[in-house]
């Protein structure tokens, strides 16, 4: 749980704004998060999973701080858990994708 912490934080002055999301971030952030959560399925340990992780974790600090940014950064902060224990999935990692795309419905 200790990445979840760091990866909190990576958002920055941009995740201190409130306020509706707009549609062409959301999409961006949920596209790049999916792509991470895709590659960690398809090869835990490649070197691709962290490259995706960051790319995820930009495009998450890009959106407004609420319930929808904290589902996405703690997804991420699985995601990266699972790949550094190299299995391509958990109980965790599909409790927090449930999570985040109910935060999304509900936003929505």
């Amino acid at each position: 749980m200790q990445m979840d912490g760091r990866i909190h934080q990576q958002g920055g002055a941009e995740r201190g704004r409130r306020g509706p999301v707009p549609d062409r971030e959301l999409r961006r952030a949920l596209r790049a998060v999916y792509f991470a959560v895709a590659a960690l399925r398809h090869s835990p340990r490649s070197p691709r999973v962290p490259q995706a992780i960051s790319e995820a974790s930009t495009a998450v600090a890009t959106l407004p701080a609420g319930f929808v940014a904290e589902a996405l950064y703690r997804l991420i902060g699985t995601i990266e858990d699972c790949h550094r224990a190299g299995t391509a999935g958990s109980t965790r990692l599909d409790e927090r994708w449930r999570t985040a795309t109910a935060a999304v419905r509900l936003a929505g």
